[in-house]
This record gives C-alpha cells, sequence and structure tokens, in this order.
C-alpha cells in the first residue's frame, strides 16, 4: 500500500501538539505499479569533495559515512568525542536543538543571538549553549516544548517530531536558485504543488508517499514525512516503513541534515564545480554551478572565477597550461558570483564523449596563460556521454552449435529463451533501463491474443520472452510449425515502433527494420531424428549419406617448446547433431597432429560427441603444427576410409611452438604476433635474431603500461591494461600493434611501451 499526499500543510504559528492529537490521517491505497518517487531532489550537493571526518565508529562502508562527514565538516556536530560519533545513540532533544540552531546559521536562517526565555523549566540545568538553541527554535516556532513549561532536554526524539522540526525550519530557508530557476526546494513548496497552489509557478505533480505505516500520525507529521521524502530529505528504516514513533538515532540525523544542506546555498569553502547531470545518453547540456564561499562558508559576491572546460585527454603540457590551443576553451567574459556566491552556465558534452570543466579563482589579473593544473587551485566536473542504443539484437538460447540457425528438437526441448538487448550503431551492448519493448507472436499461422504485455528493459538493456513450442507428432506429416517473435521499440523518439519486416523463409534468418527499431527472429520447431550422418543399414547397402551436423576443433593456441626441442600437443574435436547436441557416440575419428611418421591415432567418439589424442613431437621455436580431423567410415572393417558426406570440421588453427620471455630483460619495439587477452599474454616472433625468438610475455594490471605512439593524445602517458589491450590488438587489417618491453619481470613489475596501433 501507498499512501498519496492530498492535504493542505499549515503555515501560521502551530498550536500544541496535544491540540491536533485527534487529527488523523486517512491514507488511502495506491496501487504497487504507480510507485511513487522522489520529484523534488535537490540539484546540486552541500557536501562535494568533503574529507573524512575521522571517526573510528563509522567505517567508509556504513550508509551514513558521507553524511556524518559532511556535518562534521559544516560544524554542525562535534562528536561524542574526538574520535567517536556513536551512529546508533539516540538522538536527545537537547542535542537536536544544538544540530538544528547550527544549521539554521548555514543555510541562511536569521537565528536571534539572545533569545526571549520561552518558559522551560526544566533546561536551566543545562549548558549555556544548549539553553540558546531551545529558545531559538522555540523563537522560530520549530518547538513548543512538551508542555507549556517543559522542554524534556533528556528524551530521545521520535522520527515522526523530527520531520516536523525539519519541516518547520526548512520553511524559513531560501533554497539555492538562479533568478526564477530553483535549484533546491522547501516542504512547503511541495505542499503547494500538490494543492495546485503553486505560487512560484513549479510544475503541478502529485505527491506521494511510499511508506504504508502512517495511519495513525498527525495530519501536519503526515505532510512532513510525505513531503521530506519528496525532497529526498526524510528515508524511512525500509522501502515502505518511515517508524514514525521509533526514536531517531545520530546516523540518521545526519542524514536528515546533509539533504537539508543540499537544498540550501550552502556549500564548502573555497571555488566549488558541479553539475545538474554528469552522465547521460547521447549528447547533453546540463548546468554548471560554480560556487565561492570563504572559510565561514559564507558567499562571496562579485568575484571573479574563471572556468573553461576540455574534452581532450591529457591537453596539459609539462608546464600544467592548456597544450594545443583550441584544447581548452575559456569563458569568453569575466565570470562574477552572484549576490549568493554563485555563477550558472550552460554545459555541454558530445555523444559518446568526456567533458572536463574547470573552475579558477586566479588574481585579479590573471590570465588563462597563468593556470597551471599542477599548482593552481581550481575544482573540476567531468561529464560523460553514452552512446545511445539505436537498435534492438535478439538472441536465443538455443545451441549456437547448430546447423540450421534457431531450429528446436521438440522432443528435447518445450521452450525458447529469447532476449532483446539495445545495441548502439557498432552493434555493441547499451546498458539502458526503462526502454519500453513490445512483443508480438506467431505460431504457424495464427498470431497469439492477447499479445504479451510490453515489456522495459533491465539495467543490463534487455528484456527476455519465453516462448513455447508445439508437442511432438512423429510419424505425422504436421509436425514441424515455425514461429514469428517480432521486438519493437521506438528508439529514435518518432512515436512509433518502426514496421516489422518478414522473416524471408522460416529457416530461422533475422530480419532487421531499416532503422533498426524492430527485429523479427523465427524458431523452426521440428521433431526430426536427429543425426550426425546418415549411415548404410549394411554391408553393401548403397545408401545416400547426408551431413546434418557439425564438428569443432579445439587445441591451444600455443604450445612450449622444451629444452630437447620436444613440443607436447592435445587436440580435441567436438560433433553435433543438427540441434546443436552432442551427437557421434559411438563413431571412429581421426585425429592427427602435425605430420610425419605415427602423426595421427583413431578415437572413438563418447557419449558427450568428444574424443581427444596427445602427441609429443620434435619441433622447432615458432614452428606451426597444423591438426586434421576425419570421421571415418567403419562399415567394412577391411576398408577403414574417410566417411562420405561428414560433417567438416572447423577450429583447424594451427598450435605455435613458444618459450617464456626471459626474466628481468628487455626488447626493442617489434610487432605483436598475436593477443592472447583471456590468458593476459601476447607473443612476439623475431624470425631474424640468432638464435630466433618465439616469446610468449604475460602482463597484469600490476604492470606500467606507456603510451609511446607519436602524435597520439596519450601519447607518453601511463596508460591502464583495457586501454593497453584497446592498443595492441589486431584491428580492420588483421595486424597487431607494435611493444617495447622497457623491463620484463615474469612475477614483478614489468614496463610495456606502446609504440604502434593494431591496423
Amino acid at each position: 500500500m501507498f499512501t498519496t499526499f492530498k492535504y493542505r500543510r499549515h503555515i501560521a504559528v502551530l498550536a500544541a501538539l496535544a491540540m491536533v492529537a485527534s487529527v488523523m490521517v486517512a491514507a488511502p491505497a495506491v496501487a504497487a505499479a504507480d510507485d511513487p518517487k522522489m520529484d523534488y531532489p535537490a540539484t546540486y550537493k552541500a557536501c562535494v569533495g568533503v574529507d573524512s571526518a575521522g571517526f573510528e565508529d563509522v567505517p567508509t562502508g556504513h550508509d551514513n559515512a558521507g553524511d556524518i562527514d559532511c556535518i562534521a565538516y559544516y560544524g554542525i556536530t562535534k562528536g561524542t568525542s574526538a574520535t567517536t560519533y556513536s551512529p546508533s545513540m539516540s538522538v536527545t532533544r537537547e542535542h537536536m536543538a544544538l544540530f538544528l540552531t547550527r544549521l539554521a546559521g548555514l543555510v541562511g536562517i536569521p537565528v536571534v543571538s539572545d533569545p526571549a526565555d520561552a518558559g522551560f523549566t526544566d533546561i536551566g540545568e543545562l549548558s549555556a549553549e544548549s539553553q540558546t538553541a531551545i529558545n531559538q527554535l522555540a523563537d522560530l516556532g520549530v518547538t513548543q516544548g512538551t508542555s507549556a513549561t517543559t522542554y524534556s532536554p533528556e528524551d530521545s526524539v521520535k522520527r515522526g517530531h523530527m520531520a516536523l522540526f525539519i519541516a518547520r525550519l526548512m520553511d524559513h530557508m531560501k533554497p539555492m536558485a538562479d533568478g526564477n530557476t530553483p535549484y533546491g526546494y522547501t516542504p512547503e513548496d511541495v505542499v503547494d504543488v500538490a494543492d495546485g497552489d503553486d505560487a512560484d509557478d513549479l510544475p503541478d505533480k502529485t505527491v506521494k508517499s511510499p511508506f504504508t505505516d502512517l495511519q495513525s500520525s498527525t495530519k501536519e507529521a503526515y505532510d512532513a514525512i510525505t513531503a521530506l521524502w519528496e525532497l529526498g530529505v526524510a528515508s524511512g528504516i525500509s522501502a515502505t516503513s518511515y517508524a514514525p514513533d521509533a526514536s531517531i538515532t545520530r546516523a540518521s540525523m545526519a542524514d536528515f541534515i546533509a539533504g537539508v544542506l543540499n537544498h540550501s546555498n550552502a556549500r564548502p569553502a573555497g571555488v566549488t564545480i558541479q553539475a545538474s547531470k554528469t552522465w547521460d545518453f547521447d549528447s547533453f547540456s546540463p548546468t554548471i554551478a560554480v560556487s565561492y564561499r570563504d572559510d565561514m562558508f559564507m558567499p562571496m559576491v562579485d568575484v571573479s572565477i574563471k572556468v573553461f572546460d576540455s574534452d581532450t585527454v591529457g591537453s596539459f603540457n609539462e608546464d600544467g597550461g592548456c597544450g594545443t590551443p583550441g584544447d581548452c576553451a575559456w569563458t569568453d567574459d569575466e565570470s562574477l558570483t552572484d549576490a549568493s556566491g554563485n555563477i550558472f552556465q550552460d554545459g555541454n558534452v558530445n555523444n559518446g564523449k568526456t567533458n572536463t570543466y574547470y573552475a579558477w579563482m586566479g588574481d585579479a589579473d590573471a590570465d588563462e596563460n597563468d593556470f597551471d593544473v599542477d599548482t593552481s587551485p581550481h575544482s573540476t566536473v567531468t561529464l560523460s556521454s553514452t552512446t545511445d542504443a539505436t537498435a534492438l539484437k535478439v538472441t536465443t538460447d538455443i545451441s549456437d552449435k547448430s546447423t540450421n540457425d534457431n531450429t528446436v528438437d521438440i522432443d528435447a526441448t518445450s521452450s525458447v529463451t529469447l532476449t532483446a538487448q539495445l545495441v548502439d550503431g557498432d552493434g555493441e551492448p547499451v546498458a539502458k533501463s526503462g526502454v519500453k519493448v513490445n512483443i508480438a507472436v506467431v505460431q504457424g499461422t495464427d498470431t497469439l491474443y492477447p499479445p504479451p504485455a510490453a515489456m522495459k528493459t533491465d539495467d543490463d538493456g534487455q528484456v527476455s520472452y519465453t516462448t513455447g513450442g508445439p508437442k511432438s507428432t512423429k510419424g505425422n506429416s504436421d509436425n514441424d510449425r515455425i514461429d514469428t517473435i517480432t521486438f519493437s521499440s521506438d528508439l529514435d523518439n518518432s512515436g512509433t515502433a518502426a514496421t516489422a519486416t518478414n522473416p524471408d523463409d522460416g529457416t530461422g534468418a533475422t530480419a532487421v527494420s531499416g532503422n533498426g527499431e524492430t527485429v523479427v527472429a523465427t524458431i523452426f520447431w521440428t521433431d526430426s531424428n536427429p543425426t550426425l550422418v546418415t549411415l548404410p543399414a549394411a554391408t553393401g547397402e548403397t545408401t545416400t549419406r547426408v551431413a546434418q551436423g557439425s564438428g569443432e576443433g579445439s587445441v591451444d593456441p600455443y604450445a612450449f617448446l622444451s629444452g630437447q626441442g620436444k613440443v607436447t600437443i592435445r587436440a580435441s574435436v567436438s560433433f553435433y547433431d543438427q540441434y546443436g547436441n552432442p551427437a557421434g557416440k559411438g563413431q571412429s575419428v581421426e585425429i592427427a597432429i602435425g605430420t610425419g611418421d605415427n602423426n595421427s591415432d583413431t578415437r572413438t567418439v563418447s557419449s558427450r560427441g568428444r574424443a581427444s589424442w596427445r602427441r609429443t613431437l620434435d619441433a622447432t621455436l615458432g614452428a606451426e603444427i597444423q591438426m586434421t580431423y576425419t570421421l571415418q567410415d567403419i562399415s567394412d572393417p577391411n576398408n577403414i576410409v574417410a566417411l562420405a558426406n561428414a560433417p567438416t570440421v572447423t577450429g583447424g588453427t594451427p598450435v605455435v611452438t613458444v618459450r617464456h620471455a626471459d626474466d628481468d630483460s628487455t626488447a626493442a619495439a617489434a610487432q605483436i604476433d598475436a593477443v592472447y587477452d583471456k590468458e593476459d599474454r601476447f607473443r612476439v616472433t623475431d624470425a631474424a635474431a640468432t638464435p630466433p625468438v618465439s616469446a610468449l610475455y604475460s602482463y597484469d594490471d600490476g604492470d606500467t603500461f606507456i603510451n609511446g605512439i607519436a602524435n597520439h593524445d596519450d601519447e607518453g602517458k601511463r596508460i591502464t591494461l583495457a586501454q593497453f589491450e584497446g592498443l595492441i590488438k589486431p584491428g580492420t587489417n588483421g595486424t597487431a600493434g607494435t611493444v617495447e618491453v622497457v623491463f620484463y619481470d615474469d612475477d614483478g613489475v614489468s614496463i610495456f611501451r606502446v609504440t604502434g596501433v593494431g591496423s
């Protein structure tokens, strides 16, 4: 059950809690499919770049570690000791007053330094700071005490009461804004929108709460909790429970206060820069916010702050300044902070790119040439764009060893799962959630009705649909059926999905529409007998043999040559029927490794459709040793020959003989022969060397990789393992990159310099 917010918050001075206790909230149910979401979160953060407070009882992984660091940075908390915060301890009403009055000063709420005595007779034994804080809250109308004459400072604060206190305080606050553009809100803003009584022309939205345990709360508490949740300030103890009658912990208090700070104009000391959005699909233009505060967190007005951006990796020269003209785009005019100490400007990042914005408060007469990224105090924010999806790619869980695409044996399989993946223009997966995908199914000649419900992509950018096949009808003529499953989505935001194209012949081919928004996949259901090849019924019979299966050979791409000039190679072959299932049990296959005497052996195919043989033979460094696999006709024991029309075996890649590269060695730049990225190895061969070199190098993410490619964006810079592999892998022409081995240590830190990219 979800509760919907339909009430007007009282703005006038509040009556005592006892007078409104009888005003209860009726919490209507909302369908789970209509889950609420936070519609009014703060655009920017108040604690960007804040260091750890160092409390020993708040580990880095604590859910509220960042919130606690935040309020400690701003001086809202001093901890329960110099080294502890006590996050699980309940907050007393005394401490709540201290927290909130310190918060008020930071968010620009005027607080009188010498408030009138509120008449509480039970606070006389408290510190002067606590007495002042309690009277200040009473002066602001945030609290009226537990009675006309008592405050109960030692009582724990209930979570419902905490929402009331925070909401009342926030409504005194002026949120962060740029003229009429708000970047933060107050509870009153949220309620005004819910009531259609928005004085600031905020967008009308239905205000909701996910909490199902607010039925016994007063209307004012219900309003406060719901509004604060919409603001991203108040969180529950679970997805659907707020627990208004439970005591609030110091950790949760930090969470609430940090949320208030985000909506306010409070920002860290010095220059900070943030973006309203730092990541999205395709090109986007967020608002960049630059703030400048003094050491007391007060806004600095009419201060010149220089801003520039760069979408060029490694745009700084050896002196730390902008290198090539145009790499750094400085603002054309002098940017001065506004009355709130902020500067707002439009940002931009192109599709699939990154762009970093820099904010620097140079001297009054400083120009761009004075900026040094290594020494000039500055703040940065990076925008990243991911290439958006332009098409759908559909795969199935049908074996990829099937000789006929998407053919299914209904004697063995009753269902098939199809997965539609969002992909970009290069066919790479796009992890974008929430994209609507429609599905239509035709079984034989009958359209499935009603059609499957539309689905939305998950976090991996996928939707999956499982379809069932017909029952086996062996011996009848209607044992085959072709199903057509259509996936469509409005990926180009044209308003409609593309029109589906029909598969051409029902063999399982996939047809994609011109704009890539619709994919049609077919499934061929059949109960034909699984076979690898059809053999004669008896010796001498001349039945035509028809190849219906496939074979696949497998062997390691390299083998190490021993000091005695020998190499051991194990070759395997697997056979599959037309459905991609293991086949060929009991048949004979000749496996040949290399050439010469005794280079082959006849092996029997196992029940898993597999046969293998190991051979040790003489070889030379860098030699390529070929494998062949031949199914044999054993119907005539006196004349064993190659089986006619047998399936062709793929995967006959030769094995290259190599040696381990010398430890503690160096090597000049050389062409790479092969990259084995799954094993983190690459091979270099130099046939002209004496003796010839065919060395295998190992690498890992603990090694050092340097980009030594002339005129490259990252020339001379250290790169990641992934970047290293991307440069050395064979390109479109099948040629790998070149690498200089600066130093090789097979069990330590090696240094590799890429000198040429794969082509």
